[in-house]
């Protein structure tokens, strides 16, 4: 992949290993991306490709799948105890407690039933003896994971070769605010994943109070064009798989989760159709001549049938290792497409082509004509007073 790449991560959480997945899967093509901007549970797949804790960035990746919860435990309670802590003090401490508990030593690939359900048994237990402070003042349901800690190396990722960024929203400023790989630490973590209603806003150092950014900016691609428009090739995005959220919800629990997710995939899709319009101006206007500079857009789409779309909410096992599949495989066909005939490449994987295909999204971004034309003019105007002068 010659030029400059760069990626954008974010998604959903019980689906992150389709992410992690996809990242294996352009690691195994030798694929190093120049900027990997995040946002949402995206951070974590991002920060194990640059700063795993003693491990590799493959080896952190693979192990994801054990982070889910066993087949046979989550048919009787449908809820992801080993990531979702209860709210209050007492959480870490238990969680380091757990930690010290001798497990069943899985291949994070393997179905493994008996094992995987001993070994949950005993994160189940640790989580149900968990004091908890919550009443009905809280303002978030569940306490900061502390799993990151044993994930990342924060330490490294100043130092890490590709540059890295994570939006939070400032609640008290109203704005997003973007950290790099400088200036994201745990705390920065923490206040990137509190989702209004699940975490309760996180304050850092200067005081501020912030939230998740993926409910201001889904896409990560706020710092692509803020940082780096003329110095990036190419950006890839991996397919936000709308249709998987804009459905009929199964039970409750699947409902409160879509409830959740609806807002930011909208926001999300139009984002992106938005970027990808503005990337094919800046093509058309390249192609007349005219020095515009931005990053191209390509989107990595899944081969996922959608019958699948409600088991991909799930936090099981079997759920995380067909995402990481599916995710890998999507990763190879793009870098295999890539090296092919390049204009099957561009038909195929160029997003704007995507968004040309969807009549609700062409109808969408052409009430934004009028402002395509007026900087389509204002580049030419720009370039005329340069030649000029």
């Amino acid at each position: 992949m010659s030029g400059r790449t760069g990626i954008v991560l974010s998604g959903w959480a019980p689906a992150m290993t389709l992410m992690s997945g996809a990242m294996l899967g352009f690691m195994e093509r030798g694929i190093e991306f120049d900027v990997i901007s995040t946002t949402g549970v995206g951070a974590l797949i991002g920060l194990l490709s640059l700063a795993p804790k003693n491990r590799t960035p493959k080896q952190a990746l693979e192990e994801l799948p054990n982070m889910y919860v066993s087949d046979l435990l989550y048919s009787a309670l449908p809820i992801n105890f080993k990531v979702f802590h209860k709210f209050g003090p007492f959480s870490k401490p238990m969680h380091e407690l757990r930690n010290r508990i001798p497990k069943i030593k899985l291949d994070p690939k393997a179905s493994s039933p008996v094992g995987r359900l001993l070994n949950d048994w005993v994160d189940l237990a640790f989580c149900a003896m968990t004091p908890s402070t919550f009443e009905l003042k809280s303002t978030g349901l569940m306490s900061p994971s502390p799993e990151v800690e044993d994930l990342v190396d924060f330490a490294r990722l100043p130092g890490a070769s590709s540059k890295f960024y994570l939006s939070a929203f400032d609640l008290n400023k109203k704005r997003l605010q973007i950290f790099d790989r400088a200036t994201t630490d745990l705390d920065v973590y923490h206040a990137a994943q509190a989702v209004p209603v699940l975490f309760a806003p996180q304050r850092l150092r200067n005081g501020d109070l912030f939230t998740t950014g993926a409910t201001h900016d889904p896409t990560g691609l706020q710092a692509i064009w803020l940082n780096h428009k003329h110095d990036l090739d190419r950006v890839v995005m991996l397919d936000p798989m709308s249709p998987a959220i804009w459905r009929v919800p199964t039970d409750i629990h699947d409902a409160f989760q879509l409830m959740l997710m609806n807002p930011i995939m909208a926001q999300q899709t139009i984002m992106a159709a938005l970027y990808a319009r503005t990337d094919q101006i800046a093509e058309r206007l390249r192609g007349q001549g005219r020095a515009v500079k931005l990053p191209a857009l390509y989107r990595v789409p899944f081969a996922i049938d959608p019958k699948y779309y409600p088991k991909m909410l799930k936090w099981t096992h079997s759920n995380a290792i067909t995402l990481e599949q599916v995710g890998h495989q999507a990763a190879i066909d793009f870098v295999t497409a890539m090296s092919g005939d390049q204009q099957a490449f561009e038909d195929k994987y160029r997003y704007y082509r995507h968004v040309e295909k969807n009549d609700r999204l062409t109808r969408f971004s052409r009430l934004f004509e009028p402002m395509f034309e007026i900087g389509s003019r204002g580049a030419a105007a720009s370039e005329g007073q340069v030649q000029d002068g």
